[in-house]
């Protein structure tokens, strides 16, 4: 039986890594087609900056690329075994039908796991320093800022507002802060300004600022207190509490965008529940990959015996009728008609409920 299990997993792991590579190729060419290759050009890049450029975005293109690999190499490998009667002599020899598609099912739950991971913790990452990438050299000054930035701290009375937001590790230089600290009453206790902040040594380091200290009554209290350079040791804020009003959402993890929601509860319910739904959304794509296997199977079986171009066609259509389902249901579900949850798990209920009756009836 292990002769057969590696037989049927080799057999779909070879068109496999030849799909990724295919499809990987053609994510890069149909983005130089889109307006990037101009920008390469007008911005003087050099193939060595082209080539990091790709390579950073390459994790986040995973999410993408997987799914749609593994639906095909399921439709190969099936109708492949199917039109040479491997799968009848298999169950002649009394193999069940599930112990035939189980190294198919173990292949997808892999394959949602790898996006799964990359997804969370190196996707979002590497995107976002290619981001930061392209546009430094974009910029003349080979600086990349983030512009006025507002950060809201209610649990401490914090409110900051920053000009200028260098988001490259390990400095992170702010230009141009003010600081405003509140009582739990609401009146100012504080105001900082400087006109330069860097992250040193785990903490913020202030250049050419003041401190107006108030009353309780709000009044100034005494005159500003004028420094050139100061420790600022007790702030809580760590940089990557800024990156959250810095980043867009497919440059955060979910776990820093569930943070972020956490920690934003002031702001209005409209956008609270957007970011919800984008969480949610995250949280949901790598079982795409499950669901391209479980659509495969029964659709690969078939193609075998009726013919490749209509179960491609079917398969195809199917997987993309999921993405126009998930796309309706997550407008929907911003536009608050729906759970933000509903938006982006009843595509993957119901698809994966649909696939798995298709499986039960190839019996």
């Amino acid at each position: 039986m292990k002769i057969l299990v590696r037989h049927l997993f080799m057999n779909l792991l070879k068109p496999m890594l030849y799909l990724l590579l295919v499809f990987t190729l053609l994510f890069i060419m149909a983005d130089l087609m889109d307006d990037h290759a101009v920008e390469f050009v007008r911005a003087e890049f050099s193939i060595w900056t082209i080539l990091k450029y790709y390579s950073l975005q390459l994790p986040s293109l995973m999410i993408f690329i997987v799914p749609i690999c593994i639906l095909l190499a399921t439709l190969y490998s099936l109708s492949t075994l199917t039109r040479h009667s491997e799968i009848v002599a298999m169950r002649a020899s009394g193999v069940s039908i599930y112990r035939i598609v189980r190294p198919y099912m173990l292949m997808g739950l892999i394959c949602s796991l790898f996006t799964a991971v990359v997804n969370e913790y190196t996707g979002p990452k590497f995107a976002y320093r290619a981001h930061q990438l392209l546009e430094s050299n974009k910029s003349s000054s080979d600086e990349v800022y983030f512009e006025n930035i507002p950060f809201h701290n209610p649990t401490i009375g914090h409110t900051w507002y920053i000009e200028q937001f260098d988001t490259r590790a390990p400095k992170y230089v702010m230009k141009g802060i003010t600081l405003r600290q509140r009582r739990p009453n609401g009146s100012d206790k504080a105001k900082v300004t400087a006109r330069k902040g860097a992250w040193l040594d785990g903490r913020w380091w202030f250049e050419d600022g003041n401190i107006q200290h108030f009353d309780e009554n709000n009044n100034l209290a005494g005159m500003a207190e004028e420094f050139q350079t100061r420790e600022m040791r007790n702030l809580p804020e760590i940089p990557e509490d800024f990156l959250g009003e810095a980043k867009d959402t497919a440059h955060q993890s979910s776990f820093e965008l569930w943070k972020y929601i956490r920690t934003h509860q002031f702001l209005s319910e409209q956008t609270l529940n957007n970011y919800t739904v984008d969480l949610h959304h995250k949280l949901s794509m790598p079982f795409i990959c499950l669901i391209a296997t479980i659509i495969g199977i029964p659709v690969g079986a078939h193609t075998g015996r009726k013919g490749a171009l209509a179960g491609i066609m079917l398969a195809i259509g199917m997987f993309f009728g999921f993405y126009a389902m998930q796309f309706t249901m997550e407008y929907l579900a911003k536009q608050m008609l729906i759970p933000p949850w509903t938006g982006a798990w009843s595509p993957v209920l119901f698809f994966y409920i649909v696939g798995s009756i298709m499986i039960f009836r190839m019996r």
